[in-house]
Parts: structure tokens; C-alpha cells; sequence
């Protein structure tokens, strides 16, 4: 019989996905962890994002990935509702 999967609303509950690090990678996991104490992430949340900017970066090789980063930030504080139409021709002073 198959089991059915858990709803909230329209989403499911994430299905735990192990990612094992032998003795050899203990110095990638490392840092890994150094980056994701940095940037208020979770181990788990950071590899996701690692992930989520590798799949962008190989889909669109000719894009550096710092713009690729800037994107994604703009992305979310659009989402945030940050954003401000750009008015042309209007130089702001600093």
C-alpha cells in the first residue's frame, strides 16, 4: 500500500535527503559549515542555496556569478516589497 504524502495547504513536507561527507571532505564540510554559521543558514539551507546558484550558473554559463547573486537579492526584496520603479533621466543626488 502506498503511503500518502503529508500535506500543509498545497505543499508537502520535504523529504529528507542524506549527504554524507567521507574523512577526505572533512575540510569541505568544514567551511561549509564556517559559511552557513556566516550567513544565518542552517547547513541543510546552505548546500540549497549552493545548489539552487550551480543549477542557475550552468543554465546560464556566460553570466558572472556575482550577477547571478544580485538577482537572486533583488528577486527577494521584490518579494519583500522593496522595490521602486526606476524613474529615467532622474540623477539623485548622493
Amino acid at each position: 500500500m502506498k503511503r500518502k504524502a503529508a500535506t500543509r495547504g498545497s505543499r508537502t513536507t520535504p523529504t529528507p535527503v542524506p549527504v554524507r561527507f567521507g574523512a577526505d571532505e572533512r575540510p569541505l564540510l568544514r567551511l561549509l559549515q564556517a559559511r552557513a554559521a556566516a550567513q544565518s543558514r542552517s547547513v541543510s539551507g546552505q548546500l540549497k542555496h549552493y545548489a539552487r546558484l550551480a543549477l542557475i550558473a550552468e543554465d546560464n554559463p556566460d553570466l558572472p556569478l556575482s550577477m547571478i547573486q544580485g538577482i537572486l537579492e533583488a528577486r527577494g526584496e521584490l518579494k519583500a516589497g522593496l522595490g521602486q520603479p526606476y524613474r529615467w533621466g532622474v540623477i539623485e543626488p548622493a
